[in-house]
């Protein structure tokens, strides 16, 4: 189990603003504010070496009941020269942390085990998800919105 899953499941994410992976893995995330405009990854971050050098440097987090949404079982696994790379079974969803600017949004799989979360300070919390063959666009309390294509390889299940 890695340092990621070990927290999402006692309730908490980093308050380091990265995308987090239940590999072990993990990237820095840049946005704007709460606006929304800019998102991007950065360099690859150690959860393990931000944790030593602040072991309170979490926050817990709420799942907003309208972010959440079960991903099209399209199971397009590539096995025709035509389909994708599909989804297969799981679900996304947002919500806030402890403080009022904190946001985060995640996949999980069919069993409802973290995949990734993207946790951000500034963002605010994302409170609708709406999800249209494989993107997914989360929309913060604002109506401001980041669209992930979860075919990319950073956000791929």
């Amino acid at each position: 189990m890695s340092r990621i899953t070990e927290l999402w499941a006692a309730g908490d994410v980093p308050a380091r603003d990265g995308l987090y992976r239940a590999d072990g893995s993990a990237r820095e995330v840049g946005i704007d504010s709460a606006a929304l405009s800019r998102f991007g990854l950065g360099a690859p971050l150690d959860l393990e070496e931000l944790l030593r050098g602040d072991p309170e440097g979490v926050t817990t987090y709420d799942i907003h009941p309208d972010c959440f949404a079960e991903l099209p079982d399209d199971s397009g696994s590539g096995s025709g020269p035509d389909s994708g790379p599909g989804l297969g079974p799981g679900f996304v969803c947002g919500g806030d942390g402890a403080h009022g600017s904190e946001g985060f949004f995640a996949r999980l799989d069919a069993d409802r085990n973290l995949v990734w979360v993207v946790s951000m300070g500034d963002s605010n919390p994302f409170e609708k998800v709406e999800v249209h063959g494989t993107t997914a666009r989360f929309f913060n309390n604002l109506g401001n919105s980041i669209e992930i294509d979860l075919t990319d390889h950073d956000f791929r299940h």
